[in-house]
């Protein structure tokens, strides 16, 4: 790749990260950026590992995540500023993303560090709700069923 590509490329990383509470459609950022969606889309692959799509994806559930520990926001204002305009929509991508509706990962506080308890032990009331997790899931950055 390039180094004009990869410049491209950053821009178009940074331009999502600081405009996830917008509709970013692949043929908008085309346009801004004067880019073909195919070349776009390759580029971006080679340069990140991810598609766009999952790029933005997972940008807009780390933002959500990272709200939810941090604030207070009602989930809805949450939703908006990721990007969802439909609470419904949000809730449904974040559960898949983080397999816990955003309600449940709020009330359960999880923190940084991974799947770690707040003061409060609520393992007992939730152990059906949650995913099996052991050590060697985390060192591969998910929870098994």
């Amino acid at each position: 790749m390039r180094l004009k590509d990869a410049g491209l490329l950053l821009q178009v990383q940074n331009y999502i990260d600081g405009n996830l509470h917008r509709n970013l459609p692949i043929a908008a950022l085309c346009k801004k950026f004067n880019t073909n969606k195919t070349s776009l889309q390759e580029h971006f692959r080679a340069y990140s590992g991810l598609s766009l799509h999952a790029f933005l994806l997972q940008s807009r559930m780390e933002k959500a995540e990272f709200l939810l520990r941090q604030s207070d926001d009602p989930i809805k204002y949450i939703a908006m500023q990721c990007g969802y305009r439909k609470v419904h929509s949000f809730n449904k991508a974040f559960k898949a993303y983080w397999r816990l509706s955003p309600g449940a990962y709020r009330k359960y506080n999880f923190t940084a560090t991974g799947l770690q308890w707040n003061a409060f032990d609520l393992r007992s009331k939730v152990t059906q709700t949650l995913p099996k997790v052991t050590f060697s899931n985390l060192e591969r950055g998910y929870a098994s069923a």
